[in-house]
């Protein structure tokens, strides 16, 4: 049967996103504040002594083809430095919509990582090496990895220092069956820097101070740079109207398809729940929770 252990898998916005230049290798950095919303995935972990490593991944048939996914990636590099022979069982109860700028797969990848080192005991991996093998699964993955419910994001990913974010509520919209493709959208990013359409930079010491004030006054200084190069600009569009109406902040998560208004004001994110769902019907999938 093997020795079960489990976790879970927490998705996060983008309160703020600047994106530069390429690196030689195609990566992009990144200026960003990441934050975790209690939204989860649940990730549970069977293993046992094995003569050889392997790992086997159930509930994302749905979503990607067998062993594409960021959980088999995770592990079998976990294994390249550990050299640890296990067999692992890893089954992912998703909540965390796909392909929505929420981390999903990052997260659950991370969570995995944290699930091996415990399996492995004293075989751990040192910390620094854990945090290498993390970015080489995926540059959001050091992230989660890191314990913070909220940080600057710099770089590629690697580069993490917590934040202090007072609590606050949130409402996530996705609209449905509109996906974003991260590739793609760094494709479109591209074409803007190329030609210089994504604005001013604002400076890092501006969006750090910005994060301790109230949200109606973040509009003023946090962007997302993805929203200038949206497919479905029209959702977009009205989702910013309508919550312009009720203070807070909205703007895109990571690359998309996600959109999220956040509040200080509990009652004020219901009302905007509301609101969205008696608009927008079964056309959009709403989420009213809050920030960890």
């Amino acid at each position: 049967m093997g020795i079960l252990l489990s976790r879970h898998a927490y998705a996060k916005v983008n309160v703020h996103l600047a994106v530069g230049a390429p690196f030689a290798d195609g990566y992009h950095p990144i200026e960003s504040i990441f934050a975790l919303v209690d939204l989860a995935d649940h990730i549970k972990m069977t293993y046992r002594e094995s003569e050889a490593f392997s790992v086997s991944v159930t509930g994302l048939e749905t979503y990607c083809d067998k062993g594409s996914d960021t959980l088999t990636k995770a592990a079998l590099l976990w294994y390249e430095r550990a050299l640890l022979p296990l067999s692992v069982h890893v089954h992912c109860e998703k909540h965390i919509p796909v392909k929505a700028g929420l981390g999903g797969g990052s997260s659950d990848a991370a969570s995995l990582l944290l699930l091996l080192q415990q399996a492995a005991r004293e075989r751990a991996l040192p910390s620094k090496e854990l945090e290498d093998v993390a970015l080489h699964v995926g540059s959001d993955v050091p992230f989660f990895l890191s314990g913070f419910s909220c940080a600057l994001v710099e770089g590629r990913g690697e580069k993490i220092t917590g934040l202090k974010l007072e609590p606050k509520h949130i409402v996530l919209a996705q609209p449905r069956g509109y996906a974003v493709s991260t590739k793609e959208a760094y494709a479109r990013i591209d074409a803007l820097l190329q030609r210089n359409e994504l604005g001013e930079r604002v400076s890092l010491q501006t969006v750090l101070s910005t994060l301790e004030k109230k949200t109606p006054s973040w509009k003023d200084v946090f962007f997302n740079d993805f929203e200038k190069c949206t497919e479905y600009p029209e959702f977009y569009e009205t989702v910013h109207l309508v919550g312009e109406q009720y203070g807070g902040f909205g703007s895109l998560s990571g690359s998309g398809s996600c959109w999220f208004f956040i509040s200080e004001n509990d009652k004020s994110v219901l009302k905007l729940y509301e609101n969205f769902h008696n608009r927008f019907m079964d056309s959009v999938q709403l989420w009213c929770t809050k920030l960890i």
